[in-house]
């Protein structure tokens, strides 16, 4: 057993993700990577660029046990990652027939004569395993290189559209992964969702256990969303017992010091949450949405079987709606305006009453960048949670951009459901 931890690295070809698009793929590759006892060492971003993609493969070949390569294998100009790999490994490109021909077929399918260009994706790496691709024309590649003294040296070369990319992931290269780097390690992983605490103030709190220098245990911690905090930790050990004694020692101690801010675990999300309680207290649902116009009910909808309690939503963004629709007296709105711990109190009982639900939840604001008036700067919200015997509200003042203020605002409302859901009589 080789006695150090396996060094992998992950490269992302593509310049639109230079160019502001989103790496979707990080978050994803890195949870597999977790729980199968592996973690990257690093992962960069390249142009599509013959030059510097090569040097970035070259690099990282110098290193790393193993490096995955994604994006730069369709058919066009600017798909140079098989050129890039080959001038930086030293292995020509060798024509394939059999793919080629596969490539044909899934053309001739589809009733298409395939373009020329195609024909570049039937070239693999000299000693490299062709990775079906089922979804697309592009295969993925697969090479091992074997070392003296140390673990096989792995490079893949896979498509960059995720539904292109995750079969052969997902099939070939993680077992691969996992049967070569992590044969003799278990591991277990703890995924902790927090609210309603600054990153910095959950990593002091988290600091007792944190700092810790255990064999086998890795923790991170990071912003992931609009007012929420996620705390990760890795268990490594030789056995499946010994992971998960560690991981559920860990889970135990960061509940005891930040259980107040923790909502869910793993796969949970907030409106997952508030949902599994609304459907705990047999409690239904209505909304009413000024600055967030509509968020605050997508999310609680995006949860499969939230018919079960969510009634409906109101989105009144003029003034006249807040009338006619929620009620919301004329006196109020000339006094206190539309912006007003008032008004979204008002909101919040239109709509519980409106929709006849347990529980009307309201949100009215400046999101900006115009709107903001003497008293009441751009990012100011108020937030309010009826259920017909009393009304909390509660103001918040937020920062960022229009889209930041409208998620953090519909973020804020569900924590503040989630927060009194079970005692709010």
């Amino acid at each position: 057993m080789n006695s150090r931890r396996p060094v992998i690295e992950l490269l992302f070809a593509g310049t639109e993700l230079l160019s502001g698009k989103p790496n979707t793929h990080l978050s994803f590759l890195a949870q597999q990577l977790r729980a199968a006892g592996l973690k990257p060492a690093r992962a960069a971003i390249l142009p599509d660029e013959r030059e510097a993609l090569g040097a970035a493969i070259r690099s990282s070949t110098e290193r790393a046990d193993a490096v995955i390569v994604f994006g730069g294998l369709g058919p066009t100009f600017d798909d140079v990652t098989r050129e890039a790999a080959s001038a930086a490994l030293g292995r020509d490109l060798v024509f394939t027939p059999k793919l080629y021909a596969a490539i044909l077929r899934k053309f001739s399918h589809l009733k298409i004569k395939a373009p020329a260009e195609n024909r570049r994706q039937a070239f693999l790496l000299r000693g490299a395993k062709a990775l079906t691709n089922r979804r697309g024309s592009a295969p993925g590649q697969l090479l091992i290189l074997q070392r003296k003294g140390t673990w096989p040296q792995t490079v893949a070369l896979l498509p960059g559209p995720l539904p292109e990319m995750e079969p052969m992931w997902t099939d070939k290269v993680l077992p691969h992964l996992r049967r070569t780097y992590a044969r003799h390690v278990h591991a277990a992983s703890l995924e902790l969702h927090l609210c309603g605490i600054p990153e910095s103030a959950a990593d002091e709190k988290l600091r007792p256990l944190t700092r810790q220098a255990q064999p086998g245990l890795d923790f991170t911690i990071l912003i992931s969303g609009p007012a929420q905090i996620d705390f990760y930790a890795l268990a490594s050990a030789a056995s499946a017992g010994q992971a998960k004694k560690a991981i559920t020692r860990v889970r135990r101690e960061a509940l005891r010091l930040v259980g107040p801010h923790v909502f869910g675990e793993g796969s949970q999300t907030l409106e997952s949450v508030v949902g599994d309680l609304l459907k705990k207290k047999r409690q239904t649902l209505a909304v009413a949405e000024s600055c967030t116009a509509g968020l605050l009910a997508a999310r609680l909808t995006s949860v499969p079987g939230s018919s079960d309690y969510f009634r409906g939503g109101i989105l009144a963004y003029h003034n006249d709606l807040k009338m006619k629709l929620l009620g919301v007296s004329a006196k109020t709105l000339a006094r206190h305006g539309a912006v007003s711990a008032q008004c979204a109190a008002e909101m919040a009982e239109g709509a519980r009453r409106v929709a006849q639900a347990s529980l009307g939840l309201a949100v009215t604001g400046i999101a900006g960048p115009s709107g903001a008036m003497p008293g009441k700067p751009v990012g100011l919200v108020f937030i309010a949670l009826a259920n017909g015997r009393k009304t909390l509200v509660q103001k918040l003042q937020c920062s960022g951009d229009r889209t930041a203020v409208r998620q953090r605002a519909a973020t804020e409302a569900l924590r503040l459901l989630w927060g009194q859901v079970l005692t709010f009589d």
